[in-house]
């Protein structure tokens, strides 16, 4: 019989850890072979870490913490780029590959066998893109698993499951709407002026790297639409930035009061 390794990739956000829980409780057998990973980019927030150091004493369970072989300041002085959504060279070279050569590595140290990759994507977004290998060998390799879509998890049910677990949801998703890097281009112009404001010298950091990187097409490149990091802590902008995402949550919460008032 082939052998099989499992492993749950986790990001320090809410779903994959309330997957590590679910599994531990509905799927205990594959949980006790269950190798929790996280792949460590090194541009985390530190209530990720803090998250992550929690999680190991909740679940009484060692993460494997994997690191990339070059860190992102090598890559970033290499190119002077700025990943962006068209080059999120970031992911591929701090998570894709480092994931790779974990596999590579576990075949040689224990031999060949399939790799059961188990994936936070819950019942509500089952349309979302989970592990899809683009070569034979991936294919052949790993077998992506979805634990959540299988059983009907949801949204309301992983709040309910870190909620009954106690460990409840990140610190930095009080301030935060996405997990990731803290310099992540994906995040909201409000996302930004919170860091600015929690963690400064992360802020100062993106900042440093974003008026450092190469001009692309003629144009100076921004992590954000709204204008530069600079220009975006200027008073003024800050307090536009501010009244625009506090409407927003206002439009938000009306409109849920509203659906479930029908």
């Amino acid at each position: 019989m082939e052998k099989e390794y499992h492993i749950l990739s986790l990001s320090g956000g809410k779903d994959s850890t309330a997957l590590a829980f679910f599994m531990k409780e509905n799927m205990p057998e594959i949980f006790e072979k269950l190798e929790l990973v996280f792949y460590d980019t090194g541009c985390d927030l530190p209530e990720t870490y803090d998250y992550l150091n929690k999680i190991e004493i909740f679940l009484n369970k060692k993460i494997i913490r994997v690191k990339p072989e070059k860190s992102f300041d090598h890559l970033f002085y290499t190119s002077f780029l700025i990943p962006a959504p068209h080059r999120r060279y970031c992911t591929f070279e701090l998570k894709v590959k480092p994931s790779w050569k974990y596999i590579y590595q576990k075949i040689e140290k224990e031999g060949n066998g399939i790799f059961n990759f188990y994936i936070g994507i819950r019942a509500d977004e089952f349309w979302r893109k989970g592990i899809s290998p683009k070569t034979e060998t991936g294919k052949k390799l790993i077998k992506p698993q979805y634990p959540f879509i299988e059983n009907q998890i949801n949204k309301s049910d992983v709040e309910k499951i870190l909620l009954n677990n106690g460990i409840f949801y990140p610190e930095y998703y009080k301030w935060r709407a996405r997990n990731g890097c803290y310099f992540c281009f994906y995040q909201k112009p409000i996302d930004w002026i919170n860091l600015y404001e929690k963690h400064p010298e992360l802020y100062q950091k993106a900042m440093y790297y974003e008026e450092t990187g190469r001009k692309s097409n003629g144009e100076i490149f921004r992590w954000c639409s709204f204008g530069t990091l600079r220009e975006m802590i200027i008073n003024e902008n800050i307090e536009k930035i501010k009244e625009k995402a506090k409407n927003t949550k206002k439009t938000k919460e009306t409109t849920y009061n509203l659906l479930n008032s029908i």
